[in-house]
């Protein structure tokens, strides 16, 4: 049984204050079905807004040209992120924030095509690779690199799957601690668990539904808390596709099914980006809109009705924004999805991290934030 707590009444919403900035967003990044089309973006100028529920609370916390994808280092005390992003043109590129001042600093180039690249950044060593090594597929796949904590790049896995059925070439390395790296391959519709050797455990092949090979791209290794409920010790996969796919392959082996109960199902989407909430942080969201995109902090996440330390967090892409929802199984083993924050009206929900909130005075961008911003509830 799926249970899904109303949210009616208990909503905040931010709107950008300059609601019509005359722009057109960019041509969509979702493949859609077996058509192969890219969504092509006509609209007039949009209203942009971030609706929180539960009392959440959000703020602009920074502009950064063409963001895409995102981690953290705490090590560093800084944002990790893909910027300048090209559509396929021009190789990847990679900048630093620091937490406390919101300093954009220029951190790596790499190789292969600007395509989206989900990636991380170790919090802790992994067998011979340092900690704060940053692991992020080549652009277009086909290898994972490993950048170290002063930019300087070197190759950890090669010969793996890359490129394939367009439109788009995505990949992604994502890792949890005290598990292997999974490396996803948009194209081909490959998952591959990979050591700490760079060296591949297994590989497998991600089927849909209807037959077609599926477009793999969120990834996160779970293991074991009973909040987390039949998604326990499995690899969630989620689909660059207008879809709800998501899929559940096994740790060990590789071995490919879909959860149940239906993640994608529950919450009307496949997934975006999956992370697990920590007490005490706070939830920094990527909006891809070219030249306007913008990372947004969330803050008073412990005002989320039954949250604990833990828990699954998903993010849902939409086009013209997206959402994130908190999901946990109940002691009675029911699926509980709450959604605490949509954005609409403005790019694409690409990715999501927790980190510190900057201590106070340390923030020196929060007055822009202000000028911004208007606040309205309902």
């Amino acid at each position: 049984m799926i249970t899904r707590p109303r949210t009616t009444g208990q909503s905040d919403t931010n709107s950008l204050f300059d609601m019509n900035r005359g722009r057109y967003p960019l041509p969509s990044r979702r493949f859609l079905g077996i058509t192969g089309l890219l969504l092509v973006a006509l609209a007039a100028p949009v209203n942009a807004a971030v609706t929180t529920y539960y009392g959440v609370q959000a703020q602009l916390w920074k502009p950064v040209n063409g963001l895409m994808k995102m981690d953290y280092d705490w090590t560093y005390s800084r944002f990790h992120v893909q910027y300048n992003y090209g559509y396929g043109w021009g190789p990847p590129q990679y900048a630093t924030i620091d937490l406390a001042t919101k300093t954009l600093t220029h951190f790596a180039t790499t190789s292969g095509a600007s395509w989206e690249t989900l990636f991380s950044v170790l919090p802790q060593s992994w067998g011979s690779v340092p900690a704060n090594t940053m692991l992020v597929p080549q652009g277009g796949g086909g290898a994972v690199l490993a950048i170290d904590p002063f930019g300087n790049v070197s190759t950890f896995a090669s010969g793996l799957p890359g490129g394939g059925a367009g439109p788009t070439n995505y990949s992604t390395a994502r890792i949890n601690p005290n598990f292997d790296l999974i490396y996803a391959n948009e194209g081909t519709g490959h998952v591959i668990r990979i050591d700490s050797t760079g060296s591949p455990v297994w590989s497998t092949v991600v089927p849909r539904r209807d037959g077609l090979v599926g477009r793999p791209e969120a990834v996160i290794t779970l293991g074991t808390n009973p909040r987390w409920g039949t998604y326990q010790n499995s690899i969630l996969i989620g689909e660059n596709d207008v879809t709800t796919n998501i899929w559940q392959l096994d740790y060990a082996t590789g071995a490919v099914g879909f959860p149940s109960p239906d993640l994608g199902a529950a919450l009307g989407r496949t997934a975006e980006t999956f992370r697990i909430y920590h007490n005490n942080l706070a939830l920094y969201l990527s909006i891809h809109n070219g030249p306007n995109s913008t990372i947004w902090q969330l803050t008073n996440l412990a005002a989320i009705p039954n949250v604990q330390d833990g828990d699954l967090f998903v993010a849902v892409e939409q086009l013209f924004g997206g959402q994130v929802w908190h999901v946990y199984f109940d002691p009675l083993g029911n699926l509980v999805t709450q959604k605490i924050v949509e954005i609409t009206g403005d790019g694409f929900l690409e990715d999501m991290v927790f980190a510190p909130v900057p201590e106070p005075g340390t923030a020196a961008g929060l007055l822009l934030g202000a000028l911004f911003l208007t606040v309205r509830r309902r």
